[in-house]
């Protein structure tokens, strides 16, 4: 069958400009770790939708506000994660935990500001939504219902599996010259692996491959329970999902040190709509890769990687964390390539994709997709 999408959907700039009002400024967007936002005026900077984000721990609550002071658009934090509070780096000006002016140094002096004014000086914020670990944002004045997007059984399973990571996390952003959809289509994809990840990822599949599904994250909910492909395209929140598939883990002393989420040697696999693809290898690590879109043929890949909550302390964490990051990039970097080289040869009068019957995720996707992009809704 024919992708419901043609090459412009990877290639025009219209379009893409669509895509950043019509999803990524209406639907909830992951945004950070709970963990990273734990202490006191934590904060962490993201672009979100073309916009920029900064999320504040505010007496324990985690708020977002649009990084930017209302008086001369400087940001108010620069730095991906630090600890500071509210407060203009440019003029002085400090806000509060509801991210109104708080203090403005020479305040009548300088700018003698009318009540009416000053009211008016505030950032603005959006909605926040925490799942487990999980921060999610929606920058819509009208933001859409949670349960819309993400189905109450997914959260409770997000909410499981998240609650065991650990406090400790590594970053990485990976530049990459495709459009993002490609990446998101391409986590869908199972059948990929044994061509493109010979030597990383398919030998630790414990089943093997005999066949395009055996060993592999099957299409449908926990462990490859289907979903109607009708059923998919009528819902958003369908869109959503996670797998089970067996897989084979090495074992590690530091494994000892940790506890694992789940009962065996798993390979956990989440797929959060619309940019988000959550793993989990044993319960003992967390990768969240966003694909975060910087033009029609610009992505940032971003990468999020945890251990299992610790229940003795390992001072060799941060290099076992990094070991484990270098790998999941170097999985990335042979899909990359080909996916860069897949966006390089697309044209205007390109042919249309050609499924096959297990690419329905992929079609299902495009569903929601285009009606979101036509309608603005779900």
């Amino acid at each position: 069958m024919l992708s419901r999408l043609s090459p412009a959907h990877y290639l025009d700039q219209e379009i893409f400009a669509r895509e950043r009002t019509r999803l990524f400024r209406k639907l909830w967007l992951f945004a950070a770790l709970r963990t990273a936002l734990a202490e006191p005026d934590a904060f962490a900077t993201r672009e979100l939708g073309g916009l920029p984000v900064l999320l504040q721990n505010c007496d324990g609550e985690i708020r977002a506000f649009e990084n930017l002071c209302p008086h001369r658009q400087m940001p108010l934090q620069k730095e991906a994660f630090g600890q500071a509070r509210m407060a203009c780096p440019y003029h002085g000006w400090v806000f509060d935990t509801e991210g109104k002016v708080k203090t403005i140094p020479h305040e009548q002096r300088l700018y003698a500001y009318s009540a009416n004014e000053r009211k008016d000086l505030c950032l603005k914020r959006y909605a926040v939504r925490e799942v487990g670990n999980l921060v999610f944002v929606n920058l819509d004045a009208d933001p859409l219902p949670f349960d819309e997007q993400f189905s109450p059984e997914l959260q409770r399973t997000l909410a499981d599996i998240t609650s065991h990571f650990g406090v400790q996390a590594v970053h990485a952003d990976l530049p990459a010259r495709y459009n993002w959809k490609l990446n998101y289509e391409n986590v869908l994809d199972y059948n990929h692996v044994p061509y493109i990840h010979p030597k990383t990822f398919q030998p630790l599949l414990r089943e093997g491959i005999s066949d395009a599904r055996q060993g592999l994250p099957a299409a449908g909910g926990a462990d490859g329970q289907a979903l109607s492909v009708a059923a998919r395209r009528d819902h958003l929140a369908a869109q959503s999902f996670w797998t089970r598939s067996p897989i084979r883990i090495e074992p590690w002393p530091w494994h000892d040190a940790v506890q694992r989420y789940g009962d065996g040697d798993f390979y956990y696999n989440f797929f959060l709509y619309p940019n988000v693809n959550f793993i989990s290898l044993g319960g003992l690590t967390f990768l969240l890769q966003q694909f975060h879109p910087l033009a029609p043929d610009r992505t940032e890949v971003r990468f999020t990687l945890c251990a299992a909550r610790e229940t003795r302390r390992l001072p060799a964490l941060p290099a076992i964390l990094w070991g484990h990051l270098k790998s999941e990039v170097a999985v990335l970097h042979e899909d990359l390539a080909h996916l860069e080289a897949l966006q390089s040869h697309l044209h205007d009068a390109a042919p249309r994709a050609q499924h096959g019957q297990y690419e329905d995720r992929l079609q299902s996707a495009a569903a929601a997709y285009l009606r979101l992009m036509e309608e603005g809704k779900p």
